[in-house]
């Protein structure tokens, strides 16, 4: 069943405004969504990797905080000659416009702020925080008090 661009932002506003009668469907648009992320650690750093396909690195920040968060933010831009073209839609799932994610650092990976790396390639954004690792030494002397 073919649909028109037009009729299917008629029907979600409809619907939108069934769910809840106050909502304004044009606010939506204004609102972020969010790319999926997968976070794991190594021995040596905590990877953050990003999966934000069609993002130009010119339209996208990265900041870590003083609260160790990892803030991504940026936006993915639709040509409007793509936009413009459209007669009918048949299937709409890629998000377009500002995103944001925000990935808390856990308090028990201390990052060496020095060291962060990304690096942007086939449509995933990787980040590496490398960890502050302490050397531990080989062996501890304990000392041992005596009293009579």
């Amino acid at each position: 069943m073919f649909k028109y661009y037009q009729d299917i932002l008629k029907q979600m506003e409809k619907d939108m405004q069934r769910i809840d009668p106050l909502h304004n469907f044009f606010e939506v648009q204004d609102r972020l969504w969010e790319p999926l992320v997968d976070v794991h650690e190594t021995a040596e750093a905590l990877i953050v990797k990003v999966e934000i396909a069609g993002v130009s690195p010119h339209n996208m920040q990265i900041t870590l905080d003083s609260d160790d968060n990892l803030i991504i933010r940026g936006v993915r831009l639709e040509e409007d000659q793509e936009c413009s073209r459209r007669k009918r839609c048949h299937q709409l799932e890629i998000y377009f416009g500002p995103f944001q994610r925000v990935i808390r650092i856990s308090d028990k990976v201390r990052i060496d702020r020095d060291g962060i790396q990304a690096q942007y390639r086939d449509g995933f954004l990787t980040v590496t925080l490398p960890k502050i690792t302490r050397p531990e030494p080989a062996s501890t002397e304990i000392r041992v008090d005596f009293t009579e």
